[in-house]
């Protein structure tokens, strides 16, 4: 269990490091060694030791997880010179939705779904719990998911500090702004938002829930993973960085999964909404600083959660587990 512990040590600095690097960025230029990248940088080299491990001599991995794991390094370490030469080639790195990045997300969701297999693997003996690393590496693939979204969540209050101005970006970053909104919402259509969140939350929730017939894991995930981005938004706060918005009512889409887990159908469509009304709910009466949000955006939103279980319950064919004594 200690190999798996510090696999969660890896991938939390990896966190850290996104995290401050998405804030820094709404801050300062892009830099090649900033000290985000270097947070980064460290829980990927954690990981790579532990790997290097695994190809001397298994011990902890199966060899098809080990590789899985090999690949997305690989295809991290591709991603790293692609994304200086897009930045150096583009300018400002104001957008989380950059070809370049995401390749580094494809790549740190194949690490973490790899080292995840592994341990499903070493503690197949054991039934899933909420209380065991299965969360923690359920709440760093959905952080992995969700990290593209940084880009309005952290637009929002920048924007709201610009318009106000009480903006704390760098001269260099403003002097290069010429289209505010474009530029601090990364270019994207505001509706792309919610939808993009709906559908992977809502498919994370399934695949979770088809895989470790625990459906407390990934509402606890989503919990655990709220909870740090509260504690590094009040870190941020506290020296003067660029803070985000907290998605908080994603948080709804897993509990609906949780109390109607015999409807999915119910559940992904109850969840769905109340996660966008709840979130236009705080928007209109200004109790948050949210991203953008117009109300005919609930229409797809509903789509997309009454059909993601539909299709994944045909689609997705994934090994149900047997059940265990002890929980894991």
């Amino acid at each position: 269990m200690k190999y798996y512990r510090i696999w969660v040590i890896a991938f939390l600095l990896k966190f850290i490091g996104s995290a401050w690097d998405a804030s820094y960025h709404f801050k300062y230029l892009f830099e090649e060694y900033s000290i985000p990248h270097i947070v980064n940088f460290t829980g990927f080299a954690i990981g790579a030791f532990l790997l290097y491990k695994e190809w001397r001599k298994l011990h902890y991995m199966d060899r098809f997880s080990r590789n899985l794991v090999t690949i997305g390094y690989v295809l991290f370490l591709i991603g790293i010179p692609l994304d200086f030469s897009y930045h150096i080639a583009y300018g400002i790195d104001l957008t989380t939705w950059s070809p370049t990045h995401f390749i580094y997300y494809i790549a740190t969701d194949i690490m973490i779904i790899g080292v995840w297999r592994a341990y499903f693997k070493f503690s197949q003996d054991q039934l899933p719990s909420w209380k065991s690393l299965h969360t923690w590496f359920a709440m760093f693939l959905l952080e992995c998911l969700m990290f593209p979204n940084m880009q309005q969540e952290n637009g929002a209050i920048s924007y709201d500090q610009y318009i106000h101005g009480r903006s704390i970006a760098s001269k260099e970053i403003l002097q290069l702004i010429s289209d505010p909104a474009s530029q601090i919402f990364g270019g994207i259509p505001q509706w792309v938002y919610p939808l993009y969140s709906v559908l992977f939350v809502a498919l994370f929730t399934v695949i979770v829930n088809k895989l470790c017939r625990e459906y407390t894991i990934p509402v606890m995930a989503a919990a655990l993973y709220i909870l740090l981005r509260f504690i590094f938004k009040s870190a941020f706060y506290l020296v003067h960085y660029p803070t985000s918005y907290v998605p908080v009512t994603l948080l709804f889409i897993p509990i609906f999964y949780l109390v109607f887990r015999r409807d999915s159908w119910l559940a992904g469509l109850a969840g769905s909404l109340f996660y966008f009304l709840t979130l236009f709910a705080i928007n209109r009466l200004g109790l948050l600083i949210t991203p953008p949000l117009v109300w005919w955006e609930a229409i797809p939103v509903a789509i997309i959660g009454l059909f993601v279980p539909v299709v994944a319950s045909q689609v997705v064919k994934l090994p149900i587990r047997s059940k265990r004594k002890q929980p894991a």
